[in-house]
């Protein structure tokens, strides 16, 4: 009996950990009109801005730290099962991620460890108790596209990703009170979409994989053909929506930041959202953060306990 619940934990808790790596990145999926209304309320209408000012604007409200130390609980849900969880998170900029998960029992049964260059983790399941390490390279792996260190630090603190200086880049609107970001098309993704970028509506892109100049776009294409969405709310310019597409794998992500608090003299949001979709495979990761410290160093303690054997493989 303890081996089958040994089992059933390692297999569930497997699934919170390519959560955390699978869902700390940003490349791709999903959304619904109606996340966003509700999410600012503005007694004006938002005015139009340009792509320009948004990121100006934006860049000068993105959470800054040096160091930081977060509470999290957290709930991943996949095929119709869930499984809630405990995280502490450490971080220190550009430097080091430092993560342990427990289930709602508090028990330790991950430690990860993730630099810019390289990947530590530690089991702790009873009759699953091993360590793994290997290079930066793997976490691309499991998610199944490129990927660095800053799109997870970023990730987990609620700063965008990809959402870079070049005004040229993007386009601007006004959406349901909202500003919205949107990347500018190439004309393949045009081939592909079938529609101008200024016709698009709603947040999921569909393509057609069977229609032939989607097969020849995708076997010309030499990167990634993505279509990247931002929303930021109109007072202080904070992001509170990212929908990426992306064509090729035919991919959606969607992560969504709400209820912000104040740490000093920036804000952050407690609470997110995301959510991947491919076909009719659909993962959820929900967290919430409890604690937010941002004024004192950490320390990354990743020791190997006695009797635990090297993986080679996640």
């Amino acid at each position: 009996m303890k081996r089958i619940y040994s089992t059933h934990l390692s297999e569930n808790f497997r699934g919170v950990f390519i959560a955390v790596t699978f869902l700390l990145f940003a490349t791709f999926l999903i959304s619904s009109c109606s996340s966003k209304k509700g999410v600012v309320e503005k007694e004006e209408p938002t005015r139009h801005r340009t792509s320009g000012y948004l990121l100006k604007r934006y860049e000068s409200n993105e959470f800054k730290f040096d160091w930081i130390g977060m509470k999290l609980d957290a709930e991943f849900i996949t095929m119709g099962n869930s499984q809630g969880f405990k995280a502490n998170v450490r971080m220190r900029r550009d430097s080091a991620i430092w993560i342990t998960i427990s289930p709602a029992l508090g028990i330790e049964v991950f430690r990860i460890l993730v630099t810019p260059d390289s990947l530590w983790y530690i089991s702790k399941i009873p009759d699953n108790k091993y360590y793994y390490k290997g290079n930066f390279q793997v976490i691309s792996d499991v998610v199944g596209t490129d990927l660095d260190f800053n799109m997870l630090q970023d990730l987990l603190i609620g700063n965008a990703i990809g959402l870079d200086e070049d005004e040229g880049r993007f386009r601007s609107e006004v959406d349901n009170n909202l500003h919205l970001l949107i990347s500018k098309y190439k004309r393949k993704i045009r081939r592909v979409v079938g529609v101008d970028d200024r016709r698009l509506e709603g947040d999921t892109i569909v393509v057609n994989p069977n229609d032939p100049r989607y097969k020849r776009t995708v076997e010309r294409a030499e990167d990634d053909l993505i279509v990247s969405r931002y929303w930021l709310e109109p007072k202080n310019y904070r992001l509170v929506q990212s929908v990426f597409n992306d064509l090729i794998k035919q991919r959606t992500m969607e992560v969504r930041y709400s209820d912000f608090h104040q740490s000093g003299q920036q804000f952050y949001p407690s609470k997110c959202l995301m959510k991947t979709t491919r076909f009719d495979n659909r993962q959820e990761l929900t967290f919430e953060i409890n604690k937010l410290v941002t004024d004192k160093t950490f320390d990354f303690p990743f020791e190997i306990p006695d009797g635990f054997q090297r993986r080679d493989s996640i």
